[in-house]
């Protein structure tokens, strides 16, 4: 049998989601085993009141009082114990289902944010929390004290077939009620859960340009649109809030009258001599348990819809979420920096139109080389699809001969050194963002800190290496920031290089120390690229391509490529010299 969370069809194949789940099979059978021994603990006080009212009360035998209360009470103990047992194992499923997917739901986030360029990590976190929360919650136990009912029900037959029919008819209403509280409610919480969590990630993506929305007066503008989303969602909660508190209040009144119903019909047949004072009395007592588990699913209700629409989520979160990819499994040797790009087409993830339109190029070992062109022409996409971030819709990109995707991932990552053109550090210390959030290696660090000239910057900062970087390192100019981010892409000595307007941010001494960065890489032999705008920076590199609506234009040795690429148009050519 493969287990679900309650409410998911869920797909015919298994997804990780569920594989973790039926990895959960024992916990879930101790969990209905001991809900077993629990339930049939429950008759204990029924029959208790039972045994008071026909055999000590009649025959007021006080050492029969004393032995059944002992009893009574030892019984009810083990229920206590057995109910706590249960509860702490639920909590224990919960932890360990955390633990199962909570590296491959970062994952999945994280995949999906290489191909759909931005998206929040904080939604898959909070729904994983909600699913932990209800497993672990005491109304997820209802489910397990649930189909115990009929056999509650089957015990009030015992006592009397019409009692056993009366509580039949209040199951029946108490359940529709239910069912008439999820089809009710199904669609406005889930629109509520919709759009509340798109406002969410409209604030978080918003907010990271906090300084723009206040330079610019955009902050009203950002309030109302935010309100929009949040109206949206309340308003839907509250429809959906307001259902089920209309139905719990229904359930609850139903409860009551039930209750009332039973006892005297009851009392009707003690009347009737048909049934003794103690059955009325233990058939009252053996519906409020048979009714009890329903009632409390509708009044966690909320908590169940919320559950399981997290639930869905993070099932199509893994289901869909680009696998990740391992590269080969052979152990390759260190590159000498060799990157051939092979009739490569390409688009951001997430579009159709091509950015790229079969570029074909190598850069030798030990070359430096310059990427220039106009503004939206594909040079930092180029520049993610040479460092394997993105993967082409066609063609492909070699490292030492072999596609960039079947180098093992610790290899290309400590053979590739990048800089994006939008410099992010992490919170951390300085060392530990140079150490690209690995454990710091002292001497690799000071040597990729001294080989991009920000060794004496470092050196100033309040705790040297060890200064604290906050999120998205806001303690530091955005200069500092991307000369650290300079020293990471060189972290480890790798043997090819790829940066993306490295000199976006520096003042003069910080574009001085990067030419010299530039210079020494060139002296190292390493295989540097350098996409920029800068003419400056192209007096360090030996070879240039150009790039213009996706096509390589141009490409060779650098006074060769600009000579032509600068040389003016024939009509503006003519046109100076009318001039002249």
């Amino acid at each position: 049998m493969q287990l679900r969370l309650p409410g998911n069809s869920g797909p015919a194949e298994e997804t990780r989601l569920q594989a973790a789940l039926r990895r959960c099979r024992k916990g879930f059978t101790g969990v209905t085993l001991f809900s077993a021994m629990a339930n049939i603990l429950m008759l204990v006080a029924p029959v208790y009141m039972l045994q008071m009212y026909d055999r000590v009360l009649t025959s007021a035998s006080y050492e029969t009082l004393i032995v059944l209360t002992v009893v009574a009470v030892f019984l009810l103990a083990c229920f206590g114990m057995l109910d706590w047992v249960r509860q702490r194992l639920m909590a224990r499923i919960a932890l360990f289902l955390n633990y199962e997917v909570l590296d491959d739901v970062l994952s999945g986030v994280f995949r999906g944010s290489l191909q759909r360029f931005r998206q929040s990590a904080n939604q898959p976190v909070r729904d994983l929390d909600t699913v932990r929360q209800f497993i672990s919650s005491p109304p997820a136990i209802a489910f397990f004290d649930a189909p115990w009912a009929p056999v509650f029900i089957a015990a009030i037959f015992i006592i009397h077939p019409w009692l056993g029919f009366f509580a039949t008819f209040a199951a029946l209403l108490i359940l529709f009620i239910a069912l008439l509280t999820e089809w009710t409610s199904r669609g406005p919480l889930r629109n509520a859960s919709e759009h509340t969590a798109e406002s969410h990630r409209f604030v978080e993506s918003s907010l990271r340009h906090a300084d723009v929305l206040e330079a610019m007066g955009m902050f009203d503008g950002f309030r109302r649109r935010w309100r929009d989303k949040h109206d949206r969602g309340v308003a839907f909660q509250a429809r959906g809030g307001s259902r089920i508190s209309m139905l719990l209040a229904a359930s609850k009144s139903g409860r009551q009258i039930v209750q009332v119903g039973i006892l005297g019909m009851g009392a009707w047949l003690v009347l009737k001599q048909q049934i003794t004072p103690g059955m009325m009395i233990a058939a009252s007592i053996i519906l409020g348990r048979a009714l009890a588990p329903i009632e409390q699913g509708i009044s966690a209700w909320r908590g169940f819809m919320s559950a399981r629409q997290s639930w869905r989520r993070l099932n199509n979160l893994l289901t869909n979420a680009p696998p990740e990819r391992h590269g080969g499994a052979t152990s390759l040797p260190r590159p000498t920096g060799k990157l051939e790009v092979e009739g490569v087409s390409a688009a951001p993830p997430g579009t159709t139109k091509l950015t790229l339109k079969r570029v074909q190029f190598t850069l030798e070992p030990g070359s430096s080389t310059g990427l220039i062109g106009p503004s939206g022409s594909g040079k930092s996409t180029l520049a993610r699809l040479m460092v394997g971030v993105w993967s082409p819709q066609g063609g492909v990109v070699r490292l030492d001969g072999a596609a960039i995707g079947d180098w093992p991932s610790e290899s290309r990552f400590r053979h590739v050194g990048y800089l994006p053109q939008e410099v992010e550090l992490f919170e951390g210390t300085v060392a530990e963002n140079i150490a690209r959030l690995s454990e710091p290696d002292n001497d690799a660090v000071l040597a990729a800190a001294q080989q991009s000239n920000c060794h004496d910057m470092v050196m100033r900062l309040p705790e040297n290496y060890n200064t604290p970087i906050a999120a998205g390192g806001a303690n530091l100019s955005a200069g500092q920031r991307q000369r650290v981010a300079l020293a990471r892409a060189l972290y480890g000595d790798p043997a090819l290089i790829i940066l993306d307007e490295p000199d976006a941010n520096l003042d003069t001494d910080g574009e001085m120390a990067l030419r010299n960065t530039l210079l020494a890489l060139s002296k190292r032999g390493v295989t540097t690229l350098i996409v920029t705008h800068n003419f400056r920076l192209l007096q360090m590199v030996k070879n240039v391509l150009v790039l213009k609506e996706g096509v390589l234009l141009e490409s060779g040795p650098r006074e060769e490529v600009l000579k032509r690429f600068m040389r003016p148009a024939p009509a503006a050519a003519e046109k100076t010299a009318q001039a002249q």
